[in-house]
């Protein structure tokens, strides 16, 4: 018969393995896709230069269109993979930037949306605009860059 100490430790790997499953599961339908006004005629953009954009830094397309940038709030789980997965950093480190922009004066954060929908349709409207959706996310008349292929 195994040991209480035996038993927590063949129960906290059954947990530990259940967690890891259910959250790769979830990266799965986590997937974002990135959105550009239809306007914008440029190929899919590399981590970097998507960095640099996201944290305002570059504030007009090649073409001279000045860059909308679009997001959900830091809190949202949409936003928080899209940092992830797109930018390849965490979604403080944004707030950060944008908070020294915000408080020195030398510039703004993005614009927050709270719906895809309300996402979608910034996109679509806007000239120079980019933000992203949920990968399950229908979208029309929009440039998609970066979507994964199955």
């Amino acid at each position: 018969m195994p040991t209480p100490f035996k038993r927590f430790q063949i129960l906290s790997a059954c947990v530990l393995a259940a967690c890891l499953g259910f959250f790769t599961s979830m990266s799965a339908f986590g997937e974002t896709k990135l959105l550009i006004h239809q306007g914008i005629q440029t190929q899919n953009l590399d981590t970097a230069y998507l960095n640099q954009i996201f944290a305002m830094q570059v504030r007009k397309w090649p073409n001279g269109t000045p860059i909308h940038v679009f997001v959900f709030p830091s809190s949202s789980k949409l936003h928080r993979d899209f940092v992830v997965s797109h930018l390849n950093t965490q979604a403080h480190q944004l707030d950060r930037i944008w908070n020294r922009m915000l408080f020195t004066g030398t510039g703004k954060p993005p614009t927050v949306v709270n719906s895809e929908n309300d996402m979608y349709l910034r996109i679509l409207n806007t000239p120079g605009a980019i933000g992203y959706v949920s990968a399950a996310y229908p979208v029309k008349d929009v440039r998609v860059l970066g979507e994964k292929q199955k």
